[in-house]
């Protein structure tokens, strides 16, 4: 009997072209499902022009079972998808050739909302899931549930935003009104209204959802996948190495992954490394690990450039990194640092820490807090304040010997394949209330 499934992973991007968090956490997934003999079908929204051929917004990787879809939503208020044929046509003819159990939106934004009501429009039997990556559908300022900055104080810190309503929403947007956030809400959960399941990455991001309006039993708790089974093997088989030349380094070594902007804290850092003395900077290599800083507004980029002058010697700026060289990078590193100023949810590099056995120093709010324990996988320092970080900072270089502990904690907190046995679960039950529904309809009938 076949078992296999037929699932349609929908995200806004590939990771061939954009290796955000969520390209890379619902591309595993599909990559697991294929490798577990299911029919797992990967549709990865872009916006290249000269990957479109023929007329047809439909592309390929030269990968068997990925599809790029090419679509613009200009429309960043509401998600709203302007191009309407994009939705009852092209999707729509696409999900017919398909023919899913169970179509799982990583993501909806650049793609509309109104490609997951589609789903239901042309096929009721089919299950739809959607994980929840950040807050955009609560916060219009990029997701990040942070107060906007006024243009004219660039130097001012954006606040953490705690509650979500028209009034509150509208006057970090003085050109929208409360009744626009309003009827905002209310698109967006018109949308959300067919979805069958949620997963929520973090039980923080669960609660913020639940609380803006989504019924608690239609929220999941499962962690975002971030191995193949391969993978989690060949690290298990690495971790001695890791150890042994974490052993041999003299200087404290200190890590920032991911995208250089006002968001990730990487301003906290560095301030942080400057409140440290001379003596005490002079035992500690500070990396950072990514790229966009070209990206941010003048002021910032000023401002970090700043701080890096100001650091020479002891911080290094290297750039663009590859899933390749990141085992490597790893092993060279103490700790890694994850300074962000907003309600992360699932970062990524957490789990990579988890992964390769490196304990984290991170901010104290949001998913980071639930991810790492502090005094046993990790440390946490107050967000958003450099002094407390440089403290933290601080006990790692006086307290060399409790890395390995920290190293062998972290290591065993991590899920490794776990999450990816959950989401399986979830559409075998999910499908599972279909079978139920067709053995009761088929009792009334003959009740009848």
């Amino acid at each position: 009997m076949d078992n296999s499934l037929r699932i349609l992973t929908v995200s806004h991007g590939h990771p061939d072209f954009n290796a955000g968090g969520a390209e890379i956490a619902s591309y595993r997934l599909h990559e697991a499902l294929k490798a577990d003999g299911h029919a797992s079908v990967y549709f990865a929204r872009h916006g290249e022009t000269d990957l479109i051929h023929g007329g047809t917004p439909f592309g390929g990787t030269g990968r068997p079972g990925e599809v790029l879809f090419y679509s613009t939503m200009p429309d960043w208020f509401r998600f709203s998808q302007p191009d309407k044929a994009r939705v009852w046509r092209d999707f729509r003819e696409f999900l017919s050739k398909q023919k899913p159990q169970v179509v799982h939106f990583h993501h909806y934004f650049q793609l509309g909302l109104e490609l997951i009501s589609e789903v239901r429009n042309f096929d009721p039997s089919i299950k739809i899931v959607v994980t929840l990556h950040e807050y955009m559908a609560i916060c219009n300022n990029e997701g990040q549930m942070v107060k906007r900055v006024d243009d004219a104080k660039p130097t001012a810190q954006p606040m953490l935003c705690h509650e979500s309503s028209p009034s509150s929403c509208s006057r970090c947007f003085a050109n929208k009104t409360p009744q626009d956030f309003f009827l905002r809400k209310q698109f967006i959960q018109s949308h959300f209204d067919v979805v069958d399941q949620f997963i929520a990455p973090s039980h923080f991001l669960a609660k913020r959802y639940i609380d803006w309006g989504i019924k608690e039993s239609r929220v999941t708790v499962i962690e975002n996948l971030l191995d193949t089974e391969d993978e989690s093997k060949q690290v298990n088989a690495e971790k001695g190495t890791i150890e042994k030349a974490i052993d041999t380094n003299d200087r404290l070594n200190l890590a920032f992954f991911g995208q250089i902007n006002r968001f990730k804290g990487i301003d906290v850092l560095l301030k942080a490394m400057r409140l440290l003395s001379k003596q005490d900077r002079e035992k500690i290599n500070l990396s950072i690990n990514g790229s966009g800083l070209e990206h941010q507004s003048q002021h910032f980029q000023q401002l970090v450039k700043k701080h890096f002058a100001a650091l020479n010697g002891s911080v290094s700026l290297r750039g663009r990194y590859t899933s390749e060289e990141l085992p490597s990078m790893m092993a060279a590193t103490d700790w890694v640092i994850v300074p962000s100023v907003w309600w992360e949810n699932s970062p990524v590099v957490i789990l990579e820490a988890k992964k390769y056995g490196v304990p984290v120093i991170c901010s104290d709010i949001g998913g980071m807090a639930e991810k790492i324990t502090h005094g046993e996988t990790g440390r946490h320092f107050s967000a958003r304040r450099e002094e407390s970080l440089a403290e933290q900072i601080l006990w790692a270089l006086n307290n060399r010997a409790e890395q390995r502990v920290y190293a062998s904690r972290i290591s065993n907190s991590y899920s490794g394949r776990d999450p990816y046995h959950q989401h399986l679960e979830l559409y075998q039950s999910l499908l599972r209330e279909n079978d139920n529904a067709a053995v009761s309809h088929i009792h009334l009938a003959h009740s009848a």
